[in-house]
């Protein structure tokens, strides 16, 4: 019996106006977006390959060239050197780039701190990077969201209005076993409007030849697809619940309507509103401010000549005490930094859990946890950098300590007292992304998937009981 409804439920989805409608505009999105997306990562990707020979010149040749006294590149000006990494483009950005071009992606860093982070647009027009990326995500979590509701709404109340429901029920149909039949055969219906869209995105991908497809890029694919499975019956469940709670047609529309802008539009931003004022932090003006305050304080606490230099004798006397004072400085600026950079952090945190209480945001955060992109990806290679930071300073201290030319009075940001042995750019420490392998990653969004089921099995179980309550007349 549950197959003879699933079938005619799926057989009415697929004749109705509605879901032909949809699945060519969705068909379409899945088309264009691929399209798109190939022409924007040929393009990340001749970004990023100049910026990266561009950094191996400077790195070679000196960028900052008031750092060089000797006039040849060696172990401190590499050291103390400011370099920035770019974040390479990662290939499954066509799932979703959960939002990347708005997260930093340039870190700042030399061997003695992690100085800071900033965004890189690589773009020549700037206004345009504020477009919508046509990727998988969008399409299923505002497209398909929206289409799923509309297949769901009248799914009760509208056959309630035509006498449908009251026909079907008196064949002594059981209540639970139609809504079922229903529930499942709308899940169905939406995935089969998603499924020849998601194959010739992927052959479009394929034929170009722009993106390489590996095991791990197939995995993710699997397993995107496997979660949109999960959003697709949340939703379903909820379109569901309107159907069963109204007395029409026009006011489950309505209800799902609004339930819909309530969780798209006003929960992520009532979330980063509730977040701003909860967890206030500092501005980047009132930081500046308490860095100049305090350093200010520490030279003028220091000892007289800690800023006297003699370029061409490492053993000059003030140089012990100019070392010191930099040292300083870069610390004072370094825990105000970090204080604040955490702080960022927890707000983000803190949005994210507001943002909860959305099934589209936990698709989101889903999505980002998959694919190992967006503010995770940045966290992890954050927090990677202060690991590299610290052994490349080891590096450095151990090459200086083994140099009886070198009086080791280690200065952050100059070369002046410390080793000035030639090196090969093969033996300098390069920083090299590791991703988050895809346990770690299942790991992430474990909490979020087992709550967007939960909100299914609340909604369809809470919608279960009161059809059953329902009255059909």
């Amino acid at each position: 019996m549950i197959k003879t409804i699933i079938l005619h439920e799926i057989r009415q989805h697929i004749f109705s106006l509605r879901l032909q409608l949809i699945f060519v505009i969705i068909f379409i999105l899945f088309i264009l977006g691929s399209v798109a997306y190939i022409f924007q990562f040929k393009s990340s990707i001749n970004d990023y390959e100049t910026f990266s020979g561009k950094a191996r010149e400077e790195l070679l040749n000196g960028r900052n060239r008031g750092l060089i006294r000797t006039g040849n590149r060696n172990v401190t000006t590499i050291a103390v050197e400011n370099q920035n990494y770019i974040l390479p483009p990662l290939k499954n950005g066509f799932i979703d780039d959960s939002k990347s071009k708005y997260i930093p992606n340039t870190i700042q860093f030399n061997a003695f701190n992690v100085f800071g982070y900033s965004v890189s647009r690589r773009s020549g027009n700037p206004y345009l990077s504020l477009s919508q990326e046509l990727n998988w995500y969008f399409i299923v979590s505002l497209i398909l969201s929206f289409a799923i509701l509309l297949l769901s709404f009248d799914s009760v109340s509208g056959e309630k209005q035509s006498q449908t429901l009251s026909l079907i029920l008196s064949n002594n149909v059981p209540r639970s076993l139609l809504l079922l039949g229903k529930y499942l055969s709308i899940i169905i219906s939406s995935f089969l409007m998603l499924l020849p869209g998601i194959i010739a995105a992927l052959i479009i991908l394929l034929i170009s030849g722009t993106i390489r497809f590996d095991s791990a890029l197939l995995l993710e694919v699997c397993i995107f697809v496997t979660v949109q499975i999960l959003f697709i019956a949340c939703i379903a469940a909820l379109g569901l619940f309107c159907s069963v709670i109204s007395r029409s047609a026009n006011i489950s529309l309505l209800l799902c309507l609004s339930l819909w802008l309530l969780f798209l539009i006003f929960s992520p931003n009532l979330a980063v509103f509730s977040a701003e004022n909860l967890f206030k932090i500092k501005n980047s003006e009132t930081i500046s401010a308490e860095i100049k305050t305090v350093q200010d304080a520490i030279n003028k606490a220091a000892p007289e000549g800690s800023w006297s230099m003699n370029g061409g004798d490492p053993f000059y006397p003030k140089h012990e005490l100019r070392a010191k004072n930099q040292t300083n400085l870069m610390n004072a600026e370094k825990q105000i930094n970090d204080e604040w950079y955490n702080m960022q952090f927890g707000q983000y945190n803190h949005v994210t859990i507001f943002t909860c209480i959305s099934p589209i945001s936990l698709f989101g955060l889903i999505s980002e946890a998959i694919t190992g992109n967006g503010y995770l990806r940045f966290q992890k290679n954050w927090n990677d950098f202060h690991t590299f930071q610290s052994g490349f300073l080891t590096w450095f201290k151990a090459i200086d300590t083994n140099d009886p030319k070198s009086p080791h009075w280690y200065n952050p940001y100059e070369d002046c007292s410390t080793t000035r042995m030639p090196l090969k750019f093969e033996e300098i420490p390069i920083y090299t992304e590791r991703m988050m392998t895809i346990p770690q990653r299942l790991t992430k969004a474990l909490p979020e998937i087992l709550l967007l089921v939960f909100y299914s099995f609340l909604l369809f179980g809470t919608t279960v009981i009161m059809f059953n309550r329902y009255d059909v007349r």
